[in-house]
């Protein structure tokens, strides 16, 4: 990692760190208070406090930075004049407060809400009682805040901070890693790039091993998205109520379910962006690229694939499974296949943060995912890398 994208990175550690620390700052009252001057009417503290953070570090990083996240994301944002990548302006998505629910639930049950965030969040007592009420482990499952940056339609890296386990994860291309982050800020040994690949621990993706290969993590909580994996064909409905793990995960975190944090013997097949929204899986895609195996660095650990319907369900009025001519996702040239985000596109919606898609990530060597692509011609999605 180089010149502007060295640059782009520790700007985006600065501004995630900013919004990490400024939320533990905040007390159970402030974090719970809504917040009616900023977003929506139901908005609250633990939303708008990390928004805000990121937002104001990135523009005052760059004036220019696009920042989309669900709420600046309503700016009619012109984001290209070319149909050439090349041309794309550089963007920052952003989830500034995944399982802002989960947070909320727990937050409730304090009896003393002058306790600032950070203190209920560092008991152990807490990191236990949130693994058996919204799953284990709370490495994974934990709240978060995530932003990618995407420079030339090509997702760079992503920074995801879990309020719950103080960690925070970098994929990019110097590598995957997590650094467990201190009580306080530190000022003398400001976290960079280079601080976290000197004092983080790298993270791995496995093979998979004899379990069954479709066990997965998905997203079914609200209306609609069942009735979307349903109809995205890739098992019956017996056996999705027998193969899903998990069915209320968080967004950008989700993609470490296929790590080795996740423990061995409840492996994951696969993970599945259920039709939601592109803050929730924007954060997957540099993990895609730069996902290794511990036994063999050399290969790539992870693949990508783009689910799409004859007749996709909406949300909002926003497709959850796209085809070709209406995804996120366009080759990089006519002569080069590899896809890049369609940043141009983003435009055409009011917010584009609300922009959907049906998305597999599996290991590597997933045959029965491969099997399944072909079967019903979706697509393999190879993301451009112009060290490739």
């Amino acid at each position: 990692m180089q010149g502007v994208e060295m640059s782009h990175c520790n700007a985006v550690v600065e501004a995630v760190l900013s919004a990490y620390y400024s939320f533990m700052a905040s007390t159970a009252e402030e974090a719970l208070k809504p917040v009616l001057t900023y977003g929506k009417s139901d908005t609250l503290g633990l939303d708008a406090t990390p928004e805000i953070n990121i937002v104001e570090h990135l523009q005052r990083y760059d004036h220019y930075a696009v920042v989309i996240t669900e709420e600046t994301g309503e700016q009619n944002l012109h984001l290209s004049d070319s149909r050439d990548p090349r041309k794309y302006r550089t963007i920052f998505v952003s989830d500034p407060t995944d399982r802002s629910r989960q947070i909320k639930e727990v937050l409730e049950t304090i009896q003393d809400r002058g306790r600032q965030v950070g203190e209920i969040f560092r008991s152990k007592e807490l990191q236990e009682q949130w693994e058996q009420r919204f799953g284990a482990p709370a490495s994974i499952t934990g709240a978060s805040s995530a932003i990618t940056c995407v420079r030339r339609g090509v997702p760079l890296f992503a920074l995801i901070v879990n309020f719950v386990t103080q960690q925070l994860f970098l994929s990019s291309s110097v590598g995957n890693y997590v650094l467990s982050l201190p009580e306080e800020r530190q000022r003398t040994k400001p976290v960079t790039v280079d601080y976290i690949t000197a004092h983080g621990k790298k993270v791995y993706f496995r093979d998979l091993n004899a379990t069954d290969v479709r066990r997965f993590v998905t997203f079914m909580g609200k209306a609609g998205y069942r009735e979307n994996f349903i109809d995205s064909r890739l098992m019956t409905e017996a056996e999705m109520e027998k193969l899903l793990h998990y069915d209320l995960p968080g967004g950008p975190l989700r993609v470490l379910y296929l790590s080795t944090l996740q423990p061995e013997e409840a492996q994951i097949g696969f993970i599945l962006a259920n039709g939601e929204k592109i803050v929730e899986w924007i954060h997957w895609l540099p993990f895609v690229r730069f996902a290794k195996k511990k036994n063999d660095e050399s290969e790539p650990a992870l693949r990508l694939f783009e689910i799409y319907q004859d007749r996709p369900w909406t949300k909002d009025g926003i497709l959850m499974s796209t085809p070709p001519s209406y995804s996120s996702f366009r080759p990089f040239s006519p002569e080069d296949r590899r896809m890049v985000i369609d940043v141009g596109r983003f435009s055409d919606f009011p917010n584009p943060s609300r922009i959907r898609a049906t998305l597999i990530v599996t290991p590597y060597d997933n045959d029965w995912a491969t099997r399944v692509v072909r079967q019903y011609g979706y697509r393999a999605i190879e993301l451009y890398s112009e060290q490739s």
